[in-house]
């Protein structure tokens, strides 16, 4: 016969600490497919957004690739673990993918921008789905100034630009990146400097 939870000893549970335990259960259960739900939330809204950012500010795609779903897998953890949620998920998600890529260039060349399989990828993700071949064409040469624009950037430039196109504040800015917002904002200057006069030439 097997044994309840709490029978050995001569203690058998009345029903009302089984119950107890079952909605103890229950909660935990219940809890963890609320986390569980709201990362694969996070992830369908987020993903993209994490992925084009690394992979222009870093410029490899199977690195960006892996990196963004370890980002997401981090948090996941940090919410399993009890770790209070950050006020801006969306900042913490991508300070920490940041952070990841910082740590894997570390110790090596950095890439000083997409190759070209990588740009495709980025550009056929932003193309219009619009049919009128003549936009189509202004819309290919529009990337390949932005292309040109961005490879003269340096990598502080490109990523507070990337970073400023995705909606984030100077001060958000700073923290993702560990720079003085300042910083942030000499750098944005610069970069949209050279982004327009690349543009006029």
């Amino acid at each position: 016969m097997r044994l309840l939870p709490g029978e050995r000893n001569g203690f058998k549970p009345s029903m009302n600490t089984e119950n107890c335990l079952d909605s103890q259960v229950l909660s935990l259960k219940q809890e963890r497919m609320t986390i569980d739900q709201k990362i694969a939330e996070l992830f369908e809204q987020m993903r993209d957004s994490v992925y084009h950012y690394l992979l222009v500010a870093f410029g490899n795609p199977a690195e960006a690739e892996e990196i963004t779903q370890e980002a997401f897998l981090r948090l996941l953890r940090h919410l399993q673990s009890g770790g209070v949620e950050d006020s801006n998920v969306r900042s913490w998600i991508f300070r920490v993918a940041h952070n990841l890529a910082v740590d894997q260039q570390r110790g090596r060349k950095y890439e000083a921008f997409l190759d070209l399989d990588g740009w495709e990828q980025f550009y056929q993700s932003h193309l219009d789905p619009s049919p009128d071949p003549e936009r189509r064409v202004l819309q290919q040469e529009s990337f390949k100034k932005l292309q040109a624009a961005l490879s003269r950037l340096s990598p502080q430039q490109r990523q507070c630009l990337m970073l400023k196109a995705e909606g984030f504040r100077y001060e958000q800015i700073a923290k993702i990146l560990r720079i003085s917002p300042s910083n942030v904002a000499q750098s944005l200057r610069r970069g949209i400097k050279k982004v327009v006069e690349d543009n006029h030439a």
